[in-house]
């Protein structure tokens, strides 16, 4: 296995699932500004936890080998979403990171 492959399957899982984990958990605890976002983006009261509790669930599947594909299948989704809500309230700021996550959870995916 080269570099390159090595650090696709064994790393990026990981670092995918620590950024899910951490933003999930944000999400979840719902500071000011993320409840402000959530409500911004018409979404009901509480939401922001049903979405960080998914974004955890996912961020632990990706950190364990046997369920990194699951994880990153239910990262596709949440992300995905994601830039759907983003594109659909014109909240070009957050975009790009959204984008790049999306590609890097679909490219685990592809990988099998």
């Amino acid at each position: 296995m080269t570099m390159a492959g090595a650090f696709i399957v064994v790393w990026l899982p990981i670092v995918l699932g620590i950024v899910m984990i951490g933003a999930g958990a944000v999400n979840f605890v719902g500071p000011q500004s993320v409840r402000e976002s959530f409500a911004r983006w018409d979404y009901p009261a509480g939401f922001h936890r049903v979405t960080g509790g998914f974004e955890v669930a996912a961020g632990l599947l990706l950190l364990i080998p046997a369920t990194s594909r699951a994880g990153a299948a239910g990262s596709v989704l949440i992300l995905l979403a994601a830039v759907i809500t983003l594109i659909r309230h014109r909240d070009w700021g957050h975009l790009p990171g959204a984008i790049v996550l999306t590609a890097v959870a679909i490219a685990l995916v592809i990988r099998g």
